[in-house]
């Protein structure tokens, strides 16, 4: 049995969203016990450093055959869990991007230099993971980090990001705002860095390529990770919800419902057609016909009763005695003439 794991947005929480964390992967691990081998769909800008690198680390650990799915967009701290598969794939038009992590800080000059011995540490840290995952010199990938580069399906299977094909993508690797320097980071700080954040992921986000979200009747939202935000939702789709497998039945504003098995779409369920006067006609009187049709049995069976006692159908009591196959049809044919005659 092959497993799914799903990493879909920020890795990590900060600037006030909650994002994925190793928690959270090691949460749909366990979910799947039986397992042999995992698939692991990544759609995601990128997000804190050390978080990515735990993710990458565990599934690394988990000693089974890793496919990574790349879709929407893998970038910046995303790059490296995508390197945890043995098998690293790219759906059409997804974004890919590399680059050197950066971060922010304010304080005097003994602070600011701190800073950046802790940033360069980073950065040579990132520089010899790429260098040994994709067996390169150094010479060869460090311009392309500096560069904040978006490569493209040939270029990624000439440097050994895919085992088979990929394209371009959006963010950044940050360094996490909670790194010590003579403690911890003030408030200010922190806010800060966030809104620089922020404002490069506004800066390129004409560049994203968002996935399809959608919300049921009860604003559950229905991440489809592999689906383009344009595309038709259709049987076998992928969706997870709040970052895990969509399982069970979800039923949409429109009135369709969507059933999953494990994240995968294996039922759409068509909306009754909720339609015109003609239709609602239609109905109303199916209705009254099963009610006339009810009315009748319960007619038929009172007749039944009446023949087999000791009255006659004009309610005369008559002799008791068993009466005949004979002197049921004609008590019944008797009833029914009467009752067309009204």
């Amino acid at each position: 049995m092959t497993g799914n794991i799903y990493i879909s947005g920020q890795i990590g929480t900060f600037s006030g969203v909650t994002g994925v964390s190793l928690v959270d992967v090691v949460s749909q691990v366990k979910k799947q016990p039986h397992a042999t081998a995992y698939n692991v769909h990544i759609n995601s800008e990128g997000g804190l450093v050390d978080v990515g690198f735990d993710i990458y680390h565990y599934l690394r650990s988990l000693g089974k055959p890793i496919t990574t799915i790349g879709s929407g967009t893998v970038a910046s701290i995303a790059t490296v869990i995508f390197m945890a598969g043995k098998k690293r794939i790219l759906k059409e038009n997804t974004s890919f991007m590399i680059h050197l992590p950066w971060g922010g800080s304010m304080g005097t000059a003994d602070e600011l230099e701190e800073f950046a011995d802790q940033l360069r540490a980073i950065e040579k840290k990132l520089v010899s993971f790429y260098k040994k995952e994709l067996n390169v010199q150094e010479q060869a990938i460090l311009p392309l980090l500096k560069n904040e580069t978006w490569l493209t399906p040939s270029q990624l299977n000439a440097l050994g990001f895919t085992t088979s094909r990929q394209v371009k993508a959006v963010a950044k690797a940050f360094i996490n705002p909670n790194l010590t320097m003579r403690g911890t980071f003030s408030e200010k700080d922190r806010h800060w860095m966030e809104g620089l954040f922020e404002r490069v992921l506004a800066k390129f986000k004409h560049n994203t390529i968002l996935n399809k979200v959608v919300q049921d009747a009860t604003g559950v939202e229905l991440d489809f990770t592999e689906l383009a935000n344009d595309a038709i939702i259709e049987l076998g789709a992928i969706a997870t919800v709040d970052g895990v497998p969509a399982e069970g039945e979800y039923l949409m504003p429109d009135g369709t419902a969507y059933v999953f098995e494990a994240g995968e779409l294996t039922e759409i369920i068509e909306a009754e057609d909720a339609g015109t006067e003609a239709t609602a006609a239609l109905r109303a009187e199916n209705k009254m016909l099963k009610r006339q049709l009810s009315t009748i049995k319960g007619e038929v069976m009172a007749l039944k009763r009446q023949v087999g006692s000791s009255y006659s159908l004009d309610g005369k009591k008559v002799a008791k005695r068993k009466p005949s196959e004979r002197d049921r049809l004609a008590g019944m044919k008797q009833y029914l003439q009467n009752k067309s005659s009204k």
